[in-house]
């Protein structure tokens, strides 16, 4: 009987054993290491992640420019605007090559400010990009009323290798402008006048073009870059009239001048030839006629009384019996 309890007694001490391990064990995993940080509350969750700021990707690099499949023309080549073998100089040898977002990536902005600029469609202001770079616009400004009615000035736009996170681009005239704000030796607008530092996806090309219209109906001449132009305007009209009267005779006169540049996309004036433009402004001047009036619908202008004989310039009354 002694020994049966001296058993039951050392088994009941193994269980005890077994459960304390047991317990021990488990509190051992509840209670948190000392490299593992304790759980956070959600609010802490919240209040970090509202915090967090989102990183934009990084600008690639040049030479991580995805490059087109083998045998397909460059971007600006199936546009039918230039080709990559011909490019200018100040492309290829730049310093800073085409800055960050390589080759690629500029001449689809490029070709995005053009299309921009088409869509805007800027009376008098007609531009093509050159076919050797698309850093180089000709471009041709017809002024149609104020102190430079019937100009026609030719300029040419040059685009910073670095667009859109460089300087504005330049824009030059053809020969020079007398104007106040334009540069009578060399041609140039100040465009830095109207963009002081310029943004990308704020400013675009089109805008300059828009610059360059305005300047000639809304004179400046606060801190001119042609002071002569400038001092005549404010103190002697009648002689600054016939300056630009002047200015705006030259330019004629050079209308049908060879370009300055070689480029067949370089803007070029021909004069009139029977044959060869009358065609074309017929159907220019032909109005053309709505999808309703060829199908003969009648409709406000084709239905009722006509006053005039058709092919005659007759007046006649409807007869009444």
């Amino acid at each position: 009987m002694t020994r049966l309890t001296n058993m039951t007694s050392e088994v009941g001490k193994d269980k005890g054993d077994d459960e304390n391990k047991g317990n021990t064990t488990q509190n051992n995993n509840h209670q948190p290491s000392p490299q593992q940080s304790p759980r956070r509350q959600p609010e802490q969750l919240i209040l970090r992640r509202s915090f967090r700021k989102k990183k934009l990707p990084p600008v690639p690099k040049q030479d991580a420019a995805p490059s087109p499949p083998p045998g397909s023309p460059p971007m600006f080549e199936r546009a039918g605007i230039s080709s990559p073998g011909e490019r200018t100089p100040s492309v290829a040898n730049s310093p800073n090559g085409v800055g960050a977002y390589g080759q690629l990536f500029l001449e689809y902005a490029l070709m995005a400010e053009y299309n921009q600029l088409q869509k805007q469609r800027l009376p008098g202001v007609y531009v093509i990009p050159s076919a050797a770079s698309p850093l180089h616009w000709f471009g041709v400004l017809f002024i149609r009323q104020g102190l430079y009615q019937e100009g026609v000035f030719k300029f040419d736009v040059h685009i910073p290798d670095n667009y859109p996170d460089g300087d504005c681009p330049r824009l030059v005239f053809h020969p020079p402008v007398f104007h106040p704000i334009v540069d009578f030796e060399t041609g140039e607008l100040d465009v830095q006048r109207a963009f002081k530092q310029w943004r990308r996806n704020v400013n675009h090309i089109w805008q300059v073009l828009l610059y360059a219209r305005r300047i000639f109906y809304k004179i400046d001449t606060k801190a001119p870059l042609n002071p002569e132009a400038a001092v005549l305007y404010e103190e002697d009209n009648v002689l600054f009239k016939a300056k630009v009267a002047d200015t705006i005779a030259t330019c004629k006169s050079q209308l049908y001048d060879s370009p300055h540049s070689d480029d067949p996309h370089a803007i070029r004036f021909s004069k009139w030839e029977e044959e060869k433009h009358s065609k074309a402004l017929k159907t220019i001047v032909t109005p053309k006629k709505s999808k309703e009036d060829s199908e003969g619908a009648k409709n406000a202008q084709t239905s009722g009384l006509s006053w005039v004989k058709p092919g005659t310039m007759e007046v006649f009354s409807k007869e009444t019996h």
